[in-house]
């Protein structure tokens, strides 16, 4: 089977991390223990600077020392996280929790698609990237609506600390399947004298200078992704102010979710027929009209923009991903791939800043007026940029 065996090894690890159904009430159990809005969006921007700082240099380490590593201590940091939640009750212990998300998600990151794409390569089968990642997305999204259709339910007759034990034990089947992983060939590395974080740092940056296209791609899935951070967190606000009960929140994020699968599966073949540019064009305008309609929508109908964004970014991550790591060199693939995704969390940042304001001192929906205004606005620099081009 050679490294092959990676492949469904990572399909079970995706489909546990996602079979969480403490995400379906998360906001509603952070609410119950005194974070309001503003405060889980401090706790976002929080996790988001966590990851800044770690992001370089996880993927440094993984590309040195192997990801498997990494995705081992990530997986320990995951569960971790589940049993600090059930004792959490104050913004600083929900802090430090986020602090700990950070860490495991900076190791995590870079490292995870690294290994798929060189276990692919080892057996020259790198081109079925694209669709390899766009299964290993759907597979998680299922383990999500299960997560989702029970969790609503359990929460409602047992209580939301349940649904975060249960978490846990999903976290740690997921930790145990990370242990069994087999670490790819890296391909080759800096001479020994040359080891260290510069030289990994200036072939990335090198990489991003000589190919603009890369770089403008990657800017696209940031803008794209620190938007779609918000619609997955505060979804359940949204419906809430609509005046959707609890019991259906499994319901709704199921066929969210179930919106995204779609775009994972065809993203390939988007990308086969019509190319990257066009795809990332149709991409930005539908994201930005999606946006504008969730505000101007105040009723039960808010539902249909937000499956069409979820449809949306279903199709973003693998395209923008796959563009990545058939432009990068193995030795430095989890480093570059960490690069794109500090784009994605110094974007947040901003974006979680105006937010958070916007929704505490008028409405939820005000600040999904925002988040429509800031993708126009990149729409229009990305025309500009392609027109330049």
């Amino acid at each position: 089977m050679g490294y092959l065996g990676n492949v469904k090894k990572q399909y079970w690890i995706q489909f546990f991390r996602s079979l969480i159904p403490a995400y379906v009430i998360e906001r509603l159990f952070w609410q119950a223990r005194g974070m309001d809005v503003q405060r889980v969006a401090y706790c976002e921007i929080l996790f988001a600077l966590t990851v800044i700082v770690l992001e370089i240099p996880s993927g440094i380490l993984a590309d040195r020392f192997g990801r498997k590593r990494l995705l081992v201590v990530s997986g320990v940091l995951s569960a971790l996280e589940f049993l600090l939640l059930l004792r959490a009750n104050s913004f600083w212990m929900f802090g430090v929790v986020c602090v700990l998300a950070g860490v495991g998600t900076a190791l995590a990151s870079g490292s995870q698609n690294a290994l798929l794409y060189d276990s692919l390569l080892a057996e020259n089968k790198q081109n079925d990237f694209e669709k390899l990642l766009g299964r290993l997305a759907a597979l998680g999204l299922a383990g999500v609506i299960i997560a989702s259709l029970s969790g609503s339910v359990l929460a409602n007759f047992l209580g939301f600390e349940f649904n975060y034990a249960l978490s846990f034990c999903s976290m740690a089947i997921a930790l145990a399947l990370a242990f069994s992983l087999k670490e790819p060939p890296l391909g080759s590395k800096a001479e020994p004298e040359e080891f260290g974080i510069m030289p990994y740092i200036k072939e990335s940056i090198v990489l991003f200078r000589a190919k603009p296209l890369v770089l403008l791609y990657c800017l696209s899935g940031a803008v794209l992704g620190a938007c779609l951070v918000y619609l997955d967190e505060f979804w359940q606000l949204l419906i809430q102010g609509v005046g959707v009960p609890v019991l259906f929140f499994g319901v709704v994020l199921s066929l969210e979710l179930s919106a995204k699968i779609p775009g994972n599966l065809l993203a390939y073949k988007l990308k086969e027929r019509f190319g990257y540019n066009a795809v990332l064009t149709a991409l930005i305008a539908v994201n930005a009209f999606g946006y504008a309609a969730v505000f101007f929508t105040r009723n039960v109908f808010v539902l249909v923009p937000i499956f069409v964004v979820s449809l949306a970014g279903g199709i973003t991550e693998p395209l923008v991903t796959g563009y990545l790591h058939h432009q990068t060199q193995s030795h430095i693939r989890a480093t570059v791939e960490s690069f794109a995704s500090l784009g994605l969390r110094l974007l947040s940042v901003p974006v979680g800043l105006v937010f958070g304001y916007l929704c505490t001192q008028f409405t939820i929906f005000a600040g999904f007026a925002a988040l429509a205004a800031a993708v126009a606005g990149y729409g229009v620099f990305f025309a500009a940029m392609q027109k330049k081009r």
